[in-house]
C-alpha cells in the first residue's frame, strides 16, 4: 500500500469511530473509560465477551477470539475482503481513494454493466412483463431482483452504450456485447435479463432467458470477466444476506427463477448456484454469514442428485448441517408460484428434507437389491469415501455407519473389519528423528514461551504515542535482536516502516497469531505509561531470557551428536547470559 493509500486509510479511521460501526451490529454497553462491550456477533453467547476499545480503535471477543480494527470487523461481519471494506467505508466517510490501474479498469467495467442494466430495465415493457406475470411473479419481486428485457435488436445496446460514450470494445470486455469476424453485436436478444450481483450488490454479469421456445439455449450467460467468476458468487445473495444471518440457514437452488419465487413466497434465505452444485468458495461465503444449515433444493433428476452429492463431498460442507429437499411430483420451486398452497407445499418439503446421512444412503441404494451380497457390496463401495473418515468426531461418518449396519444387516465388527481392509496400508518408513532434534528447532514449550514474551513486548510497545511508535520499535529491535521468522521480527519490520500502529495491526489481522495479539493489546490499559522505557527494559529482559533459553536448548541437542569443548564453552556462556537477564527483572 503506497503513502497515498495509507493516508486515505488513516483518514477513514479518523472519521469512522469503531464504536459507531460496531454499534450498528452489536448492542453495546459502557465497560469503562472509552470501552464498551456486548454479545459477540460471531458466536452464540449469553454473557457479553465482545469488547470495543475506542482509544486503541480495536474490537475483540475474549470468547471466540474474533477481533480487528474497523476494516477487519466489517470484513468479517459482512463476509467481504479488505478492498471492499475500504471502498464501502471510504464512500460513507467521504474519503477519495487513489485508484490502482487495475481498480480503475474494474470501475470502468462496473459503469458499463450499470449502463447495460439501465438499458434492460428501461425495455422491460408489455410483452416481457406479461411473461413474468404469467410465471406468477409480482412486480415487487421483479423490482427487487432488477429483472429486465433485452430487445430483439442486434445493435440496440451498442447504440445505447455509444450514446453514453462507451465503445464496443468496452462493452465486449464487460461481457454484454459479443464479436464475430470483427463485427460487434448485442450478446442478449429477446430475452429476460437477470443481473448477477456480487456480495456488495454490484452488477458484475447477466444471465438471460428466452421468453418462449425460440431457437438457441434457454439460458445464456455472460462470459467470465475480471469482475465475474461464477464459482465465487451466489445468485440472490445480496437480497438474502439479512435472512441468512438471522435464520442461520440457506436454501440453495439451481434456478434463478426458483430464487425469486422462493423470496416471493417468504423463503428469503434462498440463493442459487451459478453452475453444477455448490463450490468451496460459495460454501465459505455462507459460512462467513453465520449459516449453520444448508437445504439443497436441486432438481429431482439424476443431474440434481449428482449436484447434491458433489456439494456434500466438499470439505467446507462439513461445517454445516446439510439436508436434501425434494418436491412432490419432481416440481421446481418456481412451479409453486402458480399454486394457491405453494408456500405451504414448500414448507412441508423443508420439514421432510432428508438429512445428509439418509440422502447418501438412499442415493447409494437406489436400484440396488439390498438382500444380495453384490447389492450390499455396491452400496458399501459407493459410501466408502465418507465411511473412511479419520476424524473421530465426524458425526456424519459415525451416523452413516449405524445406518449401514441397520439397513444392510451387518455387525459392527464386520463393518469395521471391511473398512480396515479398504484403507490404504501405511507405507513402510524408517523411523524418523524428532524434527526439533534433527534441525535444532526449539521445544514446543519454549516456542510458546517466546511467543508470550514477544506479545508482552508488542502490547507495551503499542501503548507508545503514535508519533513515537517507529522510534520505539527501533529501540526494541536494537535491544532484543528478534530472530528471523519470529512474530516480533515481522512486527518490527512493519512497525519501522512508519505506516503507523493501525496499519501494523491490519497486517496481522489474518495471521494465525492475530487473535493472541489482539488479546494482549486489549488487556493493556489505554493510558501511555509514564515509565514506558523502564517497563520495556524489564519486558525485553524477560524476552532475551527466553531467546537465550532457546539457544541453550539447541546447543545441548548439538552436544549430544557432536561433543566438543567449544560447545561446552558456548553452553556455559549462554547459561551466564540467562542468569544476567533474570537479575535485571528480579531486582
Amino acid at each position: 500500500m503506497d503513502s497515498r493509500s495509507s493516508q486515505a486509510v488513516e483518514l477513514i479511521r479518523s472519521r469512522m469511530p469503531i464504536r459507531e460501526l460496531v454499534g450498528r451490529y452489536v448492542a453495546l454497553k459502557p465497560a469503562g473509560k472509552g470501552r464498551w462491550k456486548g454479545l459477540c456477533p460471531f458466536h452464540q453467547e449469553k454473557t457479553p465477551s465482545f469488547h470495543v476499545d475506542e482509544t486503541k480503535g480495536l474490537c475483540y471477543c475474549f470468547g471466540c477470539k474474533a477481533g480487528g480494527d474497523i476494516f477487519g470487523f466489517l470484513q468479517k461481519i459482512e463476509g467481504i475482503d479488505f478492498r471492499e471494506a475500504l471502498e464501502r467505508l471510504a464512500q460513507e466517510t467521504g474519503v477519495e481513494l487513489p485508484e490502482a490501474r487495475s481498480q480503475g479498469k474494474k470501475r470502468e467495467l462496473y459503469e458499463v454493466l450499470n449502463l447495460a442494466q439501465e438499458y434492460f430495465r428501461a425495455n422491460l415493457k408489455t410483452e416481457a412483463l406479461a411473461y413474468l406475470r404469467g410465471r406468477g411473479l409480482r412486480d415487487e419481486a421483479v423490482e427487487k431482483f432488477g429483472l429486465g428485457y433485452a430487445p430483439q435488436s442486434w445493435d440496440g445496446l451498442i447504440k445505447f452504450l455509444s450514446s453514453k460514450g462507451v465503445s464496443p470494445e468496452e462493452g465486449l470486455a464487460a461481457g454484454v456485447l459479443a464479436e464475430r469476424e470483427g463485427r460487434y453485436f448485442d450478446r442478449f436478444r429477446h430475452r429476460i435479463t437477470f443481473p448477477i450481483q456480487d456480495p456488495l450488490g454490484r452488477t458484475v454479469a447477466f444471465t438471460a432467458r428466452t421468453l418462449g421456445k425460440e431457437d438457441g439455449p434457454k439460458y445464456l450467460n455472460s462470459p467470465e470477466t475480471p469482475l465475474f467468476k461464477k464459482s465465487l458468487l451466489l445468485y440472490g445473495f445480496p437480497q438474502a444476506r439479512p435472512s441468512l444471518r438471522e435464520r442461520g440457514r440457506a436454501i440453495v437452488v439451481e434456478g434463478l427463477f426458483d430464487v425469486i419465487a422462493l423470496h416471493q413466497m417468504g423463503f428469503t434465505e434462498a440463493v442459487a448456484v451459478l453452475g453444477s452444485g455448490l463450490s468451496p468458495e460459495q460454501g465459505l461465503l455462507l459460512k462467513r454469514h453465520e449459516v449453520r444449515e444448508i437445504y439443497l433444493s436441486f432438481d429431482a433428476d439424476e443431474a440434481g442428485r449428482k449436484a447434491t452429492l458433489q456439494s456434500l463431498e466438499l470439505e467446507i460442507a462439513r461445517s454445516f448441517l446439510v439436508y436434501a429437499v425434494a418436491l412432490e411430483g419432481g416440481k421446481d420451486p418456481g412451479d409453486l408460484l402458480l399454486l394457491p398452497d405453494g408456500p405451504e407445499r414448500y414448507q412441508r418439503a423443508l420439514e421432510a428434507a432428508l438429512p445428509e446421512v439418509e440422502f447418501r444412503f438412499q442415493a447409494a441404494a437406489q436400484g440396488v437389491n439390498l438382500e444380495s451380497v453384490e447389492g450390499k457390496r455396491r452400496v458399501l463401495e459407493a459410501l466408502l469415501p465418507r465411511l473412511l473418515s479419520n476424524d473421530p468426531l465426524d458425526g456424519v461418518a459415525e451416523a452413516l455407519k449405524r445406518v449401514v449396519q441397520e439397513r444392510l444387516g451387518l455387525e459392527r465388527r464386520a463393518l469395521e473389519d471391511y473398512l480396515r481392509s479398504r484403507k490404504a496400508p501405511p507405507s513402510r518408513r524408517e523411523p524418523q528423528p524428532n524434527p526439533g532434534t534433527a534441525f535444532g528447532l526449539a521445544r514446543p514449550d519454549l516456542t510458546e514461551k517466546r511467543l508470550l514474551r514477544e506479545l508482552d513486548v508488542i502490547a507495551l510497545l503499542y501503548s507508545a504515542p503514535d508519533e513515537e511508535f517507529a522510534q520505539w520499535a527501533q529501540y526494541v529491535e536494537d535491544h532484543t535482536w528478534p530472530p528471523e521468522g519470529s512474530l516480533l521480527a515481522e512486527f518490527m519490520q512493519v512497525a519501522k516502516s512508519g505506516v503507523g500502529k493501525a496499519r501494523v495491526i491490519r497486517h496481522f489481522q489474518e495471521r494465525g497469531e492475530g487473535d493472541r495479539l489482539f488479546d494482549a493489546l486489549m488487556k493493556r490499559p489505554d493510558e501511555i505509561p509514564s515509565d514506558l522505557e523502564n517497563q520495556l527494559h524489564l519486558s525485553m529482559a524477560r524476552l532475551r531470557e527466553v531467546y537465550y533459553e532457546i539457544r541453550l536448548d539447541k546447543l545441548k541437542q548439538e552436544l549430544k551428536s557432536r561433543p566438543s569443548v567449544e560447545l561446552l564453552r558456548e553452553i556455559q556462556e549462554t547459561q551466564r547470559a540467562i542468569e544476567a537477564e533474570r537479575r535485571v527483572y528480579k531486582r
